[in-house]
């Protein structure tokens, strides 16, 4: 529908609302309403921005990893209130490096004792930031986000995102170089912390409801990958520990120094943009791409393919990010 724009004044400008809109919540004069600026537009809503939003599930039957999917959901989505339900006899496994250890309890054969729900439920809440239980009984919890979020908070968590990936990248070289698989072995925690603050970074998105809507779609999908280069990183650690004796890792090395100065370069590039850096990453991924081709023809185990094929999923993803600053430049 279309408004006319109306002169009050000398600098006040008005228009009238829908008649309809109006009637169906029952507004009259001296009633206030919130408008939001998204890009060229604005939005007009009864309710309140501030309003605290509230969520409620029961877990009673549910598998820790679908415990994690709600929790993730809920999080990421801004909710400041989240009411969780269970049977009081509910018992369940640790999340705390839950696939890590589920790996090696169905290698190994072990049976892990489980905890009551409270206690699951405690460690669930310690990986995200800025959530608290602060109401609990037999069949329930209750949890609160404790604190403000601002865009200041975000730019922190990003950069911290950002930083953990150039030590997972510096890690997984110096363990190539070294013959030293071994120090890989927190990689899993370290992913779990670059997770922790890629979730912090997509609650803040959703809660402060960026002006620029568009740049605010982009962050989303630049986090995106951002948190998937982090779990190949992790993925190529557990390779290395486990299923890669050979230790020859010539080939392997100069493909991952080539990454790591891609990862350096698009830090670098992400917050001051650079033409050059832009060509210069693609040279890179160019004369990636020809190595790769010749490096794979030369492998002999499927564990060595695999690890090639992780670095190169990185390097694409690296590729694509490179195309998502450019177009935030524009």
């Amino acid at each position: 529908m279309k408004r006319k724009i109306i002169k009050q004044g000398h600098n006040t400008l008005t228009i009238t609302l829908p008649s309809d809109w109006v009637k169906r919540f029952n507004l009259q004069g001296g009633n206030e309403i919130d408008l939001i600026e998204k890009d060229n537009g604005l939005f007009l809503t009864t309710e309140k921005i501030n309003s605290i939003k509230k969520a409620e599930f029961d877990i009673t039957g549910m598998d820790i990893p679908v415990i994690w999917k709600y929790f993730m959901s809920v999080y990421r989505e801004g909710y400041d209130e989240i009411l969780v339900k269970f049977h009081p006899d509910t018992k369940l496994d640790s999340p705390h490096k839950f696939f890590t250890y589920h790996q090696l309890d169905l290698r190994y054969g072990k049976e892990r004792e489980k905890k009551i729900a409270y206690e699951v439920l405690q460690e669930f809440v310690s990986r995200f930031i800025g959530l608290e239980i602060v109401k609990h009984g037999e069949d329930f919890v209750l949890i609160k986000e404790m604190g403000e979020i601002s865009s200041k908070e975000f730019d922190s968590s990003l950069r911290r995102v950002f930083l953990i990936l150039q030590q997972m990248a510096e890690e997984t070289l110096e363990a190539l170089k070294t013959d030293n698989p071994k120090i890989l072995q927190h990689m899993h925690d370290v992913d779990i912390s670059l997770d922790k603050f890629h979730d912090y970074c997509i609650r803040v998105l959703n809660k402060t409801n960026n002006k620029e809507q568009r740049k605010t779609s982009l962050l989303f999908s630049v986090l995106y990958l951002l948190e998937l280069i982090g779990d190949e990183f992790k993925n190529i650690a557990l390779h290395l520990i486990n299923d890669f004796p050979q230790r020859k890792y010539k080939d392997l090395i100069e493909l991952t120094e080539s990454i790591k100065r891609q990862i350096d370069m698009f830090y670098e590039l992400f917050y001051k943009f650079d033409k050059e850096k832009i060509e210069n990453m693609s040279a890179i991924d160019k004369a990636q791409y020809f190595a790769v081709c010749e490096m794979y023809k030369k492998t002999k185990t499927g564990e060595e393919r695999e690890l090639f094929h992780h670095l190169r999923i990185i390097s694409r993803y690296i590729n694509a990010l490179t195309e998502l600053r450019v177009e935030m430049e524009y």
